[in-house]
């Protein structure tokens, strides 16, 4: 019997499977969740982040068909067996939270790629995000045409937020010691006369145990700048272990702002 969930629809299922359907499978990595999706000619198999490993296995017949699968026992590792499972309710917020996901960034991407040249929006996001004498300089060491790849975007944001002394790298285990000394470096902190604490111990571990860890340190920095306006965020093609971090203004809605042109430029300014 064809499943109801009115966030799938059959134009976005034949979009995807059209636009990025392979037989042996098209791979994409969700940039929030780093959990990877398969997109076939006939059918999408959406991956998940549960700890019982569930998937779900879209197709379209006479209507949206689900097949779910997932661990018999997470906790066996690698003598755990693959299963079919009925849907839950939790299924189905994860399925179309995740599907949603899907269908915004390959049209995200799909947009990139429809450009000649992304350098346009690049110069945007540059008078965004940094102060505007360093931004006009900046913009003038871009090439003349900057290819609408997303690896190639992100290494000339990367480039200028170095140059400028503003961005950091480390894996998010390591905040509560390498990680918060790393972000005391930022040059925008340097210029407010602003130092980060480090979460005693207790703290830190409670937000490692949160859902949502990512997002538990960023706020748990962020809550020290709020006097600033300035904005600890986590930046690149993709949220992972190894995370590039920079310092944002939040005045004149440069933020806000910068967000979108990220968006535009398939790249990620998680807070």
């Amino acid at each position: 019997m064809p499943e109801q969930i009115p966030a799938i629809s059959r134009e976005d299922f034949n979009w995807l499977t059209q636009t990025y359907g392979k037989e042996t499978g098209y791979s994409h990595i969700d940039t929030k969740e780093s959990v990877v999706h398969e997109i076939f000619m006939d059918k999408v198999l959406i991956g998940t982040a549960f700890l019982n490993c569930a998937s779900y296995e879209l197709s379209f017949g006479n209507g949206l068909h689900i097949r779910k699968n997932r661990l018999d026992d997470y906790k066996l590792h690698d003598k755990a067996v693959l299963i079919a499972d009925d849907m839950t309710e939790e299924d189905e917020d994860e399925l179309e939270l995740r599907w949603s996901t899907l269908i915004h960034e390959l049209k995200m991407l799909d947009n990139l790629h429809s450009l000649s040249n992304a350098r346009e929006p690049l110069e945007q996001l540059f008078l965004d995000i940094f102060p505007e004498e360093d931004a006009e300089e900046l913009i003038s060491k871009l090439p003349e045409i900057v290819v609408p790849d997303v690896t190639i975007i992100w290494s000339e944001v990367y480039a200028a937020l170095s140059a400028t002394g503003n961005v950091v790298e480390f894996e998010w285990q390591e905040f509560a010691d390498n990680g918060i000394l790393a972000l005391n470096e930022l040059f925008p902190l340097q210029v407010a006369g602003v130092e980060l604490k480090a979460p005693d111990a207790a703290t830190f571990q409670a937000i490692m145990a949160e859902e949502d860890f990512a997002k538990g340190i960023l706020d748990f920095v962020n809550e020290q700048l709020e006097a600033y306006e300035l904005k600890i965020v986590a930046v690149g093609t993709s949220l992972d272990e190894y995370q590039s971090f920079a310092c944002f203004n939040m005045q004149d809605f440069r933020l806000a702002n910068a967000m979108l042109k990220m968006e535009e430029l398939c790249l990620i300014c998680f807070f």
